[in-house]
């Protein structure tokens, strides 16, 4: 069932440009109200003008907010709160940067501020302390599923893989049951977004691997993302392929895994079940599933 989006009052960070801009621009489409935020004053302020002038000035506001203090983040919140006379519904965590002004930097924003912005959130969201619950929409990335390039941008990836976990840790139903608070994530391939400018490697590169993206056609999966997305999902965007839900079937594998080391135990006298057993032994079920396809096709034609 699609959630209903109309008359909502949304807040996302780092919108005055980029990715948040964008997903700002869809939700003020379907009728929400929306608080831009970022650190960047003069960049959320000229945003904000546009959008008054395309959405109507009663519908969207502007504060700026440094994530990495949470005095700011419950500033943003509460002005938002206070601006609209409504509680807010959506709650974005979006702000972001590359590794390029250093791992801890990176760490501060892209994860550290991630968690602190969400818990904020919860803590005005929660049934249990008052709150109408609501929807907590984290923007994680690609580099948040596979592993890294290099040392360098290690802690892009570290941070948008915890991004990712905190998304499926907080977004089950044993909690949402008690807070009422559900939570989905992006995870976008390269976007053309000052992001990837001056990482290290060049844009012919990036689009050989996954392909640049356009920010509009990144925001077009978030909003299919905010309104159909289920609690916990975790959606992959990447260019010229529809969005899909990458799913955590971490524990089946880790389950199966146990199987095989029982296996090799057995069978090599006590040997490490080493990921070059583990993909004999995918050859060898793949080429038994075929096997068996093939015997029963055969007998019903």
């Amino acid at each position: 069932m699609a959630r209903h989006l109309q008359g909502k009052v949304a807040v996302i960070t780092g919108s005055g440009q980029g990715l948040g801009k964008e997903f700002a621009s869809k939700l003020l489409n379907e009728g929400v109200k929306v608080c831009l935020s970022d650190v960047r004053e003069d960049t959320g302020l000229g945003t904000l003008k546009e959008f008054g002038e395309r959405f109507g000035q009663e519908n969207v506001h502007f504060v700026k907010c440094d994530v990495t203090k949470d005095e700011e983040i419950v500033n943003l919140y509460e002005s938002c709160e206070a601006h609209f006379n409504k509680k807010v519904d959506i709650f974005c965590n979006n702000a972001g940067i590359n590794h390029l002004l250093g791992w801890r930097k990176c760490m501060q924003i892209d994860i550290m501020a991630v968690m602190a912005g969400t818990e904020i959130a919860m803590d005005r969201m929660s049934l249990e302390k008052g709150g109408n619950g609501g929807l907590i929409v984290n923007t994680a990335s690609l580099a948040g599923i596979v592993k890294g390039f290099g040392e360098d941008s290690s802690s892009y990836f570290v941070a948008k893989h915890g991004v990712v976990t905190l998304t499926r840790t907080l977004g089950q139903a044993i909690t949402t049951k008690k807070n009422g608070i559900e939570h989905i994530c992006i995870c976008p391939a390269f976007a053309d977004t000052a992001i990837i400018e001056n990482v290290g490697v060049s844009r012919e590169v990036l689009e050989k691997r996954t392909g640049i993206m356009t920010p509009e056609f990144v925001a077009d999966c978030f909003l299919k993302l905010v309104k159909t997305g289920r609690n916990g999902d975790a959606m992959v965007v990447m260019k010229n392929i529809p969005p899909f839900m990458y799913g955590d079937h971490s524990m089946l594998m880790v389950k199966a895994l146990a199987v095989g080391a029982k296996m090799t135990e057995k069978l090599l006298g006590g040997a490490v079940f080493s990921t070059r057993h583990q993909a004999g032994l995918l050859v060898a079920v793949s080429a038994l599933v075929l096997f068996l396809l093939y015997i029963c096709m055969a007998l019903i034609l």
